[in-house]
């Protein structure tokens, strides 16, 4: 079963499996709804039958046992986005059928904000919503944060060595020192050290104010830097030192590359943790970025220094790290304060990490891109390589970091014209797209907390940007080249 050179079955087979992982985590979150006798047991069960069946009917279609013996980059592409497209539908229907969304367009919203990690809600009364859903909606962000692609190659054999196509689809950012197992044996290590990552800081959040169930959703969505919580009022709820310390801590360490966690905690390298490059960017923008606006709010909004340096540190790594998360509403502090924000929804996290947006190592590559080309203007003869960790970047990298960059600008500036067009106000619109983009979560104004109020076709848009966002632009856009379906 081929289309224009593209293997079908293997594309069937393996969304058919994703979709029925999905169904066994709908049936875990109808057994809390269950446990804590929510009204929301129903719709939950529906909506794990329907994912089932049809995750079913895709295998048993293609034949349960086919043997795909090669896959090429186009099926990578399309496996990935019809993955994530699709589970982010079946991960509709509980919102849906619970009637907490009374609106398809509004569950569509609720499960791709919250399966890219975005953040972004359209629900109002959090804190009345059944036990079941929030536990779902929670849960989909964790299995966004690592990629339920990169979960389905821990756990199918099927997809075998040709895995690594899925894996650059759904990772297509500017890495370095990838791991050198096979793409399976990488992603059960990722996902062995995502789920200690995750225990951890349920144990700790449960230690303080936090019951066990807010400790497990809260857990979720902080070390996939998701940022949706149980509360309206989000982590400010708990007015909690030690909450939002544990939080800050598992923030950042969801907002890190990966490998660069694995060396350090599984290596003993701390030496190359703390010389890596990116990482000092980071860690130098969350400073520098957290003593601007502590400043601004001492001096100018008359708030205590511990509070000032408190709420400063925290929205900020909430910001850049792309939770989401919030202990005071910052849409209203001021323009500075919104375009510090803007820079940091803009540049977010690590590669290789959970966290969306531009990535510190693209900025950083941009940056000394930028500078090297003043250098050629003053020795036009002379060989002048961008480096990274001391390493000379390839001109085919750098070539594909402008190009990103140039799309993700394009993106955001295009989106911002749509949205006003659709009768959204301009900071609004341009804080809709930034967040969607980057899959951060708050808007600015009226949408810092919920998109409620928006027209039904931004919320399709919107939807559309976030998993554009979090799958870095190509994987998507490249499927509507003319040149993606020729033979």
């Amino acid at each position: 079963m081929q289309g224009p050179g593209i293997h079908w079955k293997f594309v069937v087979i393996t969304v058919g499996y994703i979709i029925l992982i999905e169904a066994l985590f709908l049936f875990l979150s109808a057994g809390v709804a269950y446990y804590y006798h929510g009204s929301d047991v129903p719709s939950m069960l529906l909506s794990a039958g329907i994912a089932f069946v049809f995750g079913w009917v895709c295998v048993l279609s293609m034949g349960v046992r086919s043997k795909i013996t090669f896959i090429g980059k186009k099926e990578g592409y399309i496996t990935v986005a019809l993955s994530w497209i699709l589970f982010s539908f079946f991960g509709a229907f509980p919102f849906y059928f619970s009637g907490v969304t009374p609106d398809f367009t509004d569950a569509f919203f609720e499960s791709a904000s919250g399966l890219t990690t975005t953040g972004a809600t359209i629900l109002t009364d959090i804190d009345i919503a059944p036990k079941g859903i929030l536990f779902w909606r929670s849960l989909l962000q964790w299995l966004g944060g690592m990629g339920i692609i990169v979960f389905s190659l821990a756990l199918l054999p099927l997809l075998g060595g040709e895995a690594a196509q899925l894996f650059d689809a759904e990772s297509t950012g500017l890495t370095h020192d990838k791991f050198r197992p096979r793409v399976s044996q990488m992603a059960k290590r990722l996902w062995g050290m995502y789920i200690l990552f995750t225990l951890i800081v349920v144990v700790l959040l449960s230690l303080g104010p936090m019951g066990w169930y807010d400790a497990v959703c809260h857990g979720f969505t902080t070390i996939s830097t998701g940022g949706f919580s149980t509360k309206d009022a989000s982590i400010s709820y708990w007015n909690s030192v030690y909450t939002e310390s544990v939080v800050i801590i598992f923030m950042m360490l969801g907002a890190i590359n990966f490998t660069l966690l694995y060396f350090l905690f599984f290596k003993a390298k701390i030496k190359q943790f703390f010389q890596d490059e990116e990482l000092r960017w980071f860690l130098a923008i969350i400073l520098i970025s957290t003593f601007l606006i502590a400043v601004g709010l001492f001096f100018q909004k008359h708030h205590g220094f511990l509070h000032s340096f408190r709420t400063a540190f925290f929205q900020v790594v909430s910001i850049i790290t792309t939770t989401g998360f919030s202990t005071e509403g910052f849409s209203y502090w001021g323009a500075f304060y919104l375009i510090v924000f803007l820079f940091l929804m803009i540049v977010c996290g690590c590669a290789g990490s959970t966290s969306g947006g531009l990535k510190v190592v693209r900025a950083v590559g941009l940056v000394k891109s930028t500078m090297s080309e003043f250098q050629r203007l003053l020795h036009p003869r002379a060989i002048i390589p961008v480096r990274l960790n001391g390493k000379a970047i390839s001109f085919s990298v750098v070539q594909r970091l402008l190009a990103f960059a140039f799309l993700y600008i394009s993106i955001i500036f295009v989106s911002c014209g749509v949205l006003t067009f659709v009768g959204i106000p301009f900071v609004e619109s341009l804080g809709a797209c930034v967040t969607a983009m980057s899959n951060v979560g708050p808007g600015f104004g009226t949408l810092e907390v919920t998109f409620v109020s928006i027209p039904i076709f931004a919320k399709w848009y919107l939807s559309f940007l976030m998993i554009v966002g979090r799958l870095e632009i190509f994987t998507i856009l490249i499927l509507f080249t003319p040149e993606f379906w020729r033979r």
